[in-house]
């Protein structure tokens, strides 16, 4: 790498440090994807600032085997980005079934008791599916974290029941704490329910770039998801994704 290359860096660098701010400044949250752009800027900075002292002292001759492993983990790591980038992107939305009987809705973060715009998308496109299916009832899934006065769960059923759904179809699952919880809790609602039916398909509503990860784990809790996503604001698609990247690989690895 030379001088050129090292600029490069530090620019993208830059980008992700600007990018960070840029969502703080607009509310996006304080979270692990809106942080994520900015501690990678940072390390890129460094990575190209200190480039000429590494060359020098890390890639000599007698260091020949460092050199390989780290070109090795470049290319592994870029190749799984992309993979699972891919994977996100082209694995979101299932043709719907004419006959479903529960919709279950992830939780997304609350600001006090008031849905985050991410989670209001996700509610607001069960509130639709709702209204054209009579019948059909919804488990609203999410605990309650820092920061938030009430569980996800009741503050989805509050604004659900406040926009006409009667509380009797609507199942709150008030434990779970990642999206593996909100699978394994709300199966164990689910079970309880007289017409549940597990070999019959369960609509899964959250963001676009969650869908692949969330019907993933539910499968992986004997659910039959069929994913209904609801769109991400545009300035937090970068973020998202790439926070996405690493929820799949700690899936993969440890949700179980």
């Amino acid at each position: 790498m030379n001088n050129r290359a090292s600029m490069i860096y530090i620019l993208l660098g830059l980008l992700g440090i600007l990018d960070t701010i840029f969502v703080l400044g607009l509310n996006g949250g304080r979270n692990l994807g809106t942080l994520l752009p900015g501690v990678l800027g940072i390390a890129m900075v460094l990575w190209g600032l200190s480039w000429s002292y590494l060359k020098r002292y890390l890639f000599k001759e007698r260091f020949v085997w460092f050199r390989r492993l780290f070109r090795l983990g470049i290319l592994v790591l870029l190749a799984s980005f992309f993979l699972i980038e891919s994977l996100l992107l082209y694995n979101t939305k299932d043709s719907v079934p004419r006959q479903v009987d529960y919709l279950i809705i992830l939780g997304a973060g609350l600001n006090g008791d008031q849905l985050s715009w991410t989670l209001w998308e996700r509610v607001n496109k069960g509130l639709m599916i709702l209204q054209d299916n009579k019948e059909m009832k919804v488990v609203v899934s999410g605990g309650q974290g820092p920061g938030e006065w009430i569980t996800e769960a009741e503050a989805m059923q509050r604004y659900l029941v406040k926009q006409g759904i009667a509380k009797d179809r609507i199942l709150k699952e008030e434990k779970s704490t990642s999206t593996m919880e909100n699978f394994r809790y709300s199966r164990e609602l689910l079970e309880q329910q007289p017409s549940y039916d597990p070999s019959k398909p369960v609509l899964i509503v959250t963001n676009d770039f969650h869908m692949f990860r969330s019907k993933l784990l539910a499968r992986r809790m004997g659910l039959n998801p069929v994913g209904v996503p609801s769109p991400t604001p545009w300035y937090l698609r970068p973020n998202v994704y790439l926070r996405e990247y690493f929820g799949v690989v700690k899936s993969l690895v440890f949700d179980r």
